[in-house]
């Protein structure tokens, strides 16, 4: 943990970052964000369109209060239910036909994600909610040539699967069942005890194994909350893999880290990675970033080493002075 010097340092700052803090929406949130929630939201008296128009008019607000070049917008909050019917919002002119007509049925996280679009804003989801994965927004980047990237920051647990599953994978060892059972705390945990909120967390680590291990028996994600471990999450998970003529073999971890430590330095280096692509003129997915997501969009390879190279690809050929190599399904 951050010694008392280093708290003391920063005192000042953070205090000046809460004072900046904006009331905001939490549409679609779920109802424990709902009953989280410090006073009145902006669609408690708002339809959907004044609400966004009021998210353009905060990011611009922000950038001049603080004499900025540029503004990432990064999405940190809670996790959301998953959007019933995505398809709705497939293209632009659906998307923003749905704001025009007050859909209540939108995201906060789209909301967000679509107005740091339309202004132009650099944008990477870091959590498992809709942000600009939807087809509009993503049809919106590429059309306007905004840089972005999602979902779900790759922090703990799914970083050691994403590291081990091609270990399995390469050494032909079949894995019958990989189990994983995650508790944590803080406003985060709280927020996923609901059933809702959950199925979208538990979505997105499940997925890294079918990624890498198509084959897998049984892949079972469980999250539990643990108020008492306040920043802090532990994941004990329990492969069983069968090995040369069936001989049936186990490996058991335990990864125990700091929610806040472990995203931190993850989101630092997305906003300068996307604050780069901006500057280049490399609108659209940024699939070179695959490496920090749990599910990255546009992306079907989830073996840690690979997403590693591809980020190194593109550091590569940025330096020679020549084109990046960008996947097929990149938009």
């Amino acid at each position: 943990m951050p010694d008392r010097e280093t708290i003391d340092a920063v005192r000042d700052d953070l205090a000046a970052i809460d004072d900046r803090i904006e009331r905001g929406t939490a549409l679609n949130c779920g109802d424990r964000v709902a009953d989280l929630a410090d006073g009145e939201l902006l669609e408690d008296d708002r339809t959907v369109g004044e609400t966004v128009e009021r998210l353009r008019a905060d990011y611009e607000r922000f950038r001049r209060e603080n004499d900025l070049d540029e503004v990432v917008v990064v999405n940190v909050a809670s996790t959301e239910p998953p959007v019933d019917d995505p398809e709705r919002y497939d293209s632009r002119d659906a998307f923003e036909a749905a704001v025009a007509d007050d859909d209540r049925d939108l995201p906060a996280s789209a909301l967000y994600a679509y107005a740091a679009l339309a202004e132009g804003h650099p944008y990477a989801n870091f959590t498992p909610s809709a942000g600009s994965s939807l087809g509009g927004l993503r049809g919106l980047a590429a059309a306007e040539g905004v840089p972005h990237m999602g979902n779900d920051g790759k922090t703990g647990e799914s970083l050691v699967k994403a590291a081990l599953g091609p270990m399995f994978a390469g050494r032909n060892l079949r894995v019958r069942s990989w189990e994983g059972h995650n508790i944590l705390g803080n406003t985060d945990g709280r927020v996923l005890e609901d059933e809702a909120n959950k199925a979208g967390k538990v979505e997105s680590k499940g997925d890294i194994l079918d990624g890498i291990l198509p084959d897998v028996g049984h892949n079972r994600v469980r999250i539990d909350y643990a108020p008492s471990l306040s920043d802090w999450k532990t994941a004990w998970d329990y492969v069983h893999f069968e090995g040369f003529l069936g001989t049936e073999m186990t490996l058991q971890f335990t990864w125990e880290g700091s929610d806040s430590a472990l995203a931190a330095p993850l989101v630092l280096d997305l906003v300068r990675l996307l604050a780069e692509a901006d500057r280049r003129g490399e609108g659209g997915l940024q699939t070179h970033l695959a490496s920090f997501f749990k599910a990255p969009v546009g992306v079907d390879e989830h073996g840690l080493s690979r997403q590693f190279d591809m980020l190194d690809e593109y550091v590569d050929a940025r330096v020679r002075g020549g084109d990046p190599p960008r996947p097929p399904s990149a938009e």
